[in-house]
């Protein structure tokens, strides 16, 4: 029965296209490819908006903070990584 089904179909859709098989190369990609495209734009400007959000830039100054602090000695390693989680939870 999978056997011929999967026959008919290859005969089926071996040149999808718009009048039927073998009746040019049908949409392609021309279909997906607005929406990718769309998709990639909309999550960068997404992405560059979170990164330049007030609360975002805040955490970066603190890590970077925290990071001079533990190169210079003040702070332990141990120190850095709790400070570090409770500034990421925000």
């Amino acid at each position: 029965m999978m056997a011929e089904f999967l026959s008919v179909a290859s005969m089926t859709y071996a040149h999808p296209g718009w009048d039927g098989p073998g009746h040019g190369d049908g949409p392609g990609w021309w279909l997906i490819f607005p929406v990718l495209f769309w998709l990639v734009v909309l999550s960068a400007v997404g992405y560059l908006a979170w990164r330049r959000s007030p609360a975002q830039q805040a955490r970066s100054a603190g890590e970077r903070t925290l990071a001079e602090r533990y190169a210079r000695g003040e702070i332990t390693e141990d120190e850095l990584r709790l400070r570090r989680g409770v500034l990421r939870r925000r």
